[in-house]
């Protein structure tokens, strides 16, 4: 799980924030509804690699979580768990970086 903290967007939600992920990642990922309880949307690779998403308003700013799953619930279910956690560990970690950097990096955010 990485977590990025930007100054203050309030008017940045869930929707909001998908929406600009769309247009980063138009063409290299899915972005998405997650289907996962307490996660605004999924930025996909495959049906084995993703990053689900949640946006949090505090007093200190804007929050973004996000936290490497399966994203296929067929695969989830038949290959989920700590061996698959084990395998896929490194691929979510990598995607969850290159997230962060862009919430950095991104000028509406500044």
């Amino acid at each position: 799980m990485a977590t990025v903290t930007v100054g203050k967007h309030p008017e940045f939600d869930g929707m909001k924030a998908m929406e600009l992920f769309r247009k980063k990642f138009d063409g290299k990922y899915r972005v998405g509804k997650a289907g996962i309880l307490g996660r605004d949307f999924a930025v996909n690779k495959s049906g084995w690699t993703g990053v689900t998403v949640k946006v949090k308003q505090d007093a200190v700013g804007t929050t973004f979580v996000f936290t490497g799953y399966i994203p296929s619930i067929l695969n989830r279910v038949l290959f989920g768990g700590l061996i698959a956690s084990i395998f896929l560990r490194g691929s979510w970690k990598a995607m969850e970086n290159e997230i962060a950097t862009f919430v950095q990096n991104a000028p509406e955010l500044k």
